[in-house]
């Protein structure tokens, strides 16, 4: 569980500043969009994430954490794919503000699952190994975005860069949730 929640904390911090960071480049050199726009755009991507976080915090007593994790996950790949389809300035933007909403909630969360998944002796070494993981996803995973945009010479990569790691996401923590299940069963069990 531990390393599930390793890789979920990696990717969730990664996905987050690999939308902040290349976006504006995205939209200005790959796309065409006035500097001065794109960069009220980006301004709306954080100002999107700090409401999504309040949001969050108000909402998720009614909602619950497991529920609240997977509809953020579910509209982080939406708005991953609208910002990749690039229907229209405005649809990308849309997408931009829609991933910086869905994913607020998403490392505050997974922090306060973890002691119910890897029990509460173990959550505070846990929590250390997983924020530890969400640096390394902040370094690696847009590292490796402008890599790939270098490498193609295509910036639009970035879009199917970012449903790509969203579905990965949202698939990794079902499978938490399913692994997590088989050990509260087996738990039972014995």
């Amino acid at each position: 569980m531990v390393w599930l929640g390793i890789a979920l904390f990696f990717m969730t911090a990664g996905i987050e500043i690999t939308a902040g960071n290349w976006s504006y480049t995205l939209f200005t050199e790959g796309r065409g969009v006035a500097p001065d726009l794109a960069t009220g755009w980006i301004g709306l991507y954080w100002l999107s994430f700090t409401i999504g976080r309040i949001v969050a915090g108000v909402i998720v007593a009614a909602t619950g954490a497991i529920r609240l994790l997977r509809i953020s996950a579910a509209g982080l790949i939406v708005g991953a794919l609208l910002l990749w389809v690039n229907a229209s300035d405005a649809l990308s933007f849309v997408g931009l503000i829609v991933i910086g909403f869905a994913i607020a909630p998403l490392f505050p969360l997974l922090v306060s699952c973890t002691p119910a998944r890897v029990g509460a002796e173990h959550a505070a070494n846990a929590i250390g190994f997983q924020v530890a993981a969400a640096g390394l996803g902040i370094a690696v995973l847009p590292g490796v975005a402008g890599v790939l945009m270098t490498q193609t010479g295509n910036l639009e990569v970035i879009g199917p860069y970012m449903v790509a790691f969203a579905v990965i996401f949202f698939a990794l923590h079902e499978f938490t949730l399913a692994r997590e299940r088989r050990v509260a069963h087996s738990r039972v069990a014995v």
